[in-house]
């Protein structure tokens, strides 16, 4: 199973776009995959599960998304020359070892120039600091929004032919 986690909790983003994106084309490849929206998590259920035992309702998420997943694509927006703080508060509230052994593939975005390199190259640290086997292929993708269509679909030849390289190496990883 390959989950994409849609990592900002933001509404109406381009990374919820960018992540629906990746789960079609998983599934156009034949892929088990599934997605997780970090905008369907309550901060209360993270916030509760950060200090001790997981509530019911993290724990199942968690299961589902992360433990029963082999593979994770993170599609991760740059904030303040970063990743999402969100994110990494969901990251925390995990049990110990839950990120220990996936296989973790990455997409860095940005309206800006830079196409979140920092904050994938932050995010490389944490994940081999749990254990994690980080995907040496990653994709950035710069001014994002003159990226994207109208319905939020890829049009960038460069990105579309990033994505798919990166798709294609990661499902045998």
């Amino acid at each position: 199973m390959i989950t994409v986690i849609c990592t900002t909790n933001r509404s109406d983003s381009n990374t919820l776009k960018l992540s629906q994106e990746y789960l079609s084309r998983l599934q156009l490849l034949g892929a088990d995959a599934q997605l997780l929206d970090l905008r369907e998590i309550p901060a209360q259920w993270v916030e509760a599960s950060s200090f001790g035992t997981n509530t019911p309702e993290f724990n199942q998420v968690v299961q589902k998304y992360i433990r029963n997943a082999n593979k994770i694509i993170l599609v991760m927006p740059e904030y303040n020359g970063g990743f999402p703080g969100y994110l990494k508060f969901f990251m925390d509230a995990c049990d110990h070892g839950d990120w220990r052994g996936k296989k973790v593939a990455m997409m860095g975005l940005a309206t800006g120039r830079s196409g979140n390199v920092r904050g994938v190259d932050q995010m490389t640290g944490i994940l081999h600091y749990l254990g994690s086997e980080v995907y040496s292929k990653k994709v950035y993708l710069s001014q994002v929004n003159g990226s994207l269509s109208e319905s939020g679909e890829l049009t960038n030849p460069y990105t579309i032919k990033e994505l798919t390289d990166q798709l294609n190496g990661f499902l045998s990883f």
